[in-house]
């Protein structure tokens, strides 16, 4: 099992969140993007081109990050 099929294996099972460190992974099924929460900062990130190369600097989410906020805000209020 590759290290990709690990991680969609343990997302499939644990609701799509994995928690290492004090940072939430919100990792998007079949693709290389990984969204992120630091607990400790307090802030999103995500990998995919759009937030890196564009919306960071502006300040904006990408459709991950807000897929990743409400992700855990339906969390919070189960």
């Amino acid at each position: 099992m590759t290290e990709q099929q690990l991680l969609e294996k343990v997302i499939e099972v644990f609701d799509g969140t994995v928690i290492d460190d004090g940072i939430e992974s919100y990792p998007t099924p079949g693709k290389d993007y990984n969204t992120q929460y630091n607990n400790q900062r307090r802030e999103w990130s995500c990998s995919c081109p759009h937030y890196m190369f564009r919306a960071r600097k502006r300040g904006l989410d990408c459709k991950h990050i807000k897929a990743g906020k409400r992700k855990k805000f339906e969390l919070l209020i189960k």
